[in-house]
């Protein structure tokens, strides 16, 4: 099951501000018109139709300067996977192109959860699923300013430090500030730069340590292997190899030793 609540079209007034609490859920929060939102320590007045999908215990605020309907979902952790699987960017402000398709699937969400149909928990996997894919395909690389040459060697030594080091808990807001980039910009022209995401780089990198380790003459444990590169537990490994490679870590070791 990946999603616990949702809302569209939630009603927020004109001078309302609110200091969310810390949470343990991934938060998907659309505002389709502009709202000034507090994250990562930073104040951003953002343009209309801005998301974010905040990670569990970011802490975040917003202020409402007129009437706004926005939309929001609270998501279990078994939608971290599929976050990285979509390139998702988490604790920064995106704005996805023709986002009608969000508020059409988050009241389809809603519906369903009000309805209590059979099989409710698998279509609502179902939707989040479909929002995901969509808002990948949506999300808009919008115009980056010139890179200066200085910022472009910080951004090789950068990537090549994120290469070298997989058994670290990168994240794009530890990589943004050695980047002394904003989260937003960072990943906007990391991907400009390099063809791909941060977070993707971050898990290639360990998925191909991970296939040396699981070679290797003393036989690690999948836990071994998982701990050596900076996983939180065996099953997000296991999860995150497969998705990289087709296979287990199990099954790649048999069929390569």
């Amino acid at each position: 099951m990946l999603i616990l609540r949702v809302q569209h079209n939630w009603l927020q007034k004109e001078g309302t501000s609110i200091a969310e609490p810390v949470i343990k859920y991934y938060n998907l929060f659309h505002f389709p018109t502009p709202v000034d939102l507090e994250i990562n320590g930073e104040i951003i007045r953002t343009r209309p139709n801005a998301c974010v999908f905040s990670a569990p215990m970011a802490p975040r605020g917003f202020h409402f300067f007129e009437n706004t309907r926005m939309n929001w979902i609270h998501a279990y952790r078994e939608i971290e996977p599929l976050l990285e699987t979509y390139e998702i960017p988490l604790n920064c402000v995106f704005y996805p192109k023709n986002p009608g398709f969000i508020s059409d699937i988050i009241r389809k969400m809603r519906l369903e959860i009000l309805a209590d149909n059979p099989y409710r928990e698998d279509m609502l996997d179902s939707y989040a699923r479909e929002l995901l894919i969509n808002l990948s395909r949506a999300i808009t690389g919008n115009a980056i300013p010139e890179i200066s040459s200085a910022e472009q060697k910080k951004m090789h030594r950068l990537r090549w430090q994120v290469l070298s080091e997989p058994e670290k808990k990168w994240t794009v807001t530890d990589m943004a500030e050695l980047a002394s980039l904003s989260p937003s910009r960072f990943h906007a022209v990391y991907k400009a730069m390099f063809g791909t995401s941060p977070m993707k780089d971050v898990i290639n990198a360990k998925i191909d340590s991970a296939k040396t380790l699981l070679l290797m003459d003393e036989n690690p444990t999948l836990s071994e292997v998982a701990e050596r590169l900076g996983y939180k537990n065996q099953q997000h490994f296991i999860g995150q190899f497969k998705a990289v490679t087709g296979m287990t870590p199990g099954a790649y070791r048999k069929n390569n030793k």
